[in-house]
């Protein structure tokens, strides 16, 4: 038996199920804002509060989420949250009214935040010790593939079969979701905490302090990150090109797939450096280049820079969050640096708008550009000089 085995089917599974968590969140960003307008007579405010909630899930569950997966047995974890997920977009075929939407985007944010922190974790401890970081690297092609196909597959179901189609979809593909990450059955010895939860409350049974330096690299890029997210489609939509939106972040996921085999061995053989001076700096220029161009086609141009820069950097951050605390606090590790990203992308959506219409476009990536060169230095003069882990 190969003990040094990356793709084992445990890590598989996760990977799948943890892709089609990830996939059900880029359909509904996708097709919902136009199923709330079109179909239930929603505003664009109302589009986007769905959104909010769905932020505000994640964000006050994900602590919570990395003490229940340490604390209790993670077998468990993970069969009720899938459990709840398959029963969440279930109840999307229900839905008559913006409020029950509202209410079920909470819900399905919460149980994202778990699922997904628990499917991680349950990663990571399946890897052989010596390939973690290579393999937290790779886990995220699952997300990145979520990505790309999620935003196609949304809009093309809803114009082509509608809402109750759709809805019915992602209820399949959870269902799938349920049975494989269940269907392989972990030794007690992975699946149990190895020490026990600490009674009371402490900031420490919700935040892992070794990973906070990374969590913060992760703050930046996330933030940083929101910005092309929302913005990117806005503007094109803006220039007469809203349909190039898709091609932008086909392109920019595209590279993160292509490049993540790469990167992984690079992070292996070379250590985690090697992997986010270049992507930092990609993504400082991809950034900067969006500050100076006026056209579709000089957007677009920036998509194979801005999606090896992030599918380089923010994978390594994460793999260093986690191995920077013992196995034993997985959870919490990965709880913490995933709730730094969720509070990035949602507070950096509301201050860069703020920016984007004060000053403009252009000038709202000229300034992300700088805060990420303000991060490179941080990273490089403090942070790797400091942290927990060696690279």
């Amino acid at each position: 038996m190969n003990t040094d085995r990356l793709w084992s089917p445990a890590f598989t599974n996760y990977g799948v199920s943890s892709g089609i968590f990830y996939m059900t969140q880029y359909v509904l960003v996708a097709a919902l804002p136009i199923i709330l307008t079109a179909e239930l007579g929603g505003s664009a405010l109302d589009a986007g509060l769905a959104m909010t909630y769905f932020q505000i899930g994640t964000i006050l569950c994900r602590p919570f989420a990395g003490r229940l997966i340490d604390g209790l047995d993670k077998r468990i974890i993970l069969l009720i949250s899938s459990a709840l997920f398959f029963v969440i977009m279930g109840l999307f075929n229900l839905t008559t009214s913006l409020q029950t939407i509202f209410v079920l985007r909470g819900l399905h944010g919460a149980i994202f935040a778990l699922g997904t922190t628990v499917m991680a974790a349950l990663a990571v401890v399946v890897l052989p010790a010596s390939r973690k970081g290579e393999g937290i690297n790779m886990f995220a092609v699952f997300s990145n593939i979520a990505m790309v196909l999620g935003p196609a597959v949304g809009l093309y179901a809803l114009q082509a079969y509608g809402s109750s189609a759709l809805y019915m979809f992602l209820t399949i593909m959870t269902a799938l979701a349920f049975v494989l990450s269940n269907v392989i059955r972990l030794p007690k010895e992975l699946a149990k905490p190895k020490q026990k939860t600490s009674k009371g409350w402490s900031i420490s049974q919700f935040i892992e302090k070794r990973s906070l330096p990374w969590a913060l690299m992760g703050l930046f890029i996330g933030f940083t990150y929101s910005g092309v997210l929302v913005f990117i489609p806005i503007e094109l939509n803006s220039m007469g090109a809203g349909v190039w939106g898709s091609v932008f972040f086909a392109l920019f996921a595209l590279m993160i797939i292509i490049s993540r085999p790469l990167v992984g061995k690079v992070y292996a053989r070379y250590g985690s450096r090697f992997v986010i001076y270049p992507g930092v700096g990609l993504f400082i220029v991809g950034l900067a280049i969006l500050g100076v161009v006026s056209t579709p086609v000089g957007i677009i141009c920036t998509a194979p820079l801005l999606g090896l820069g992030y599918g380089a950097a923010q994978p390594a951050f994460q793999a260093l969050a986690v191995q920077s605390a013992p196995i034993e606090r997985a959870g919490v590790s990965t709880a913490t640096y995933f709730l730094a990203l969720d509070i990035a992308v949602g507070a950096g959506s509301v201050i860069l708008a703020l920016i984007a219409n004060a000053l403009g476009y252009q000038y709202l990536y000229q300034i992300t550009s700088l805060i990420m060169i303000i991060a490179l230095a941080l990273y490089h003069f403090v942070i790797r000089k400091h942290s927990y882990v060696a690279e």
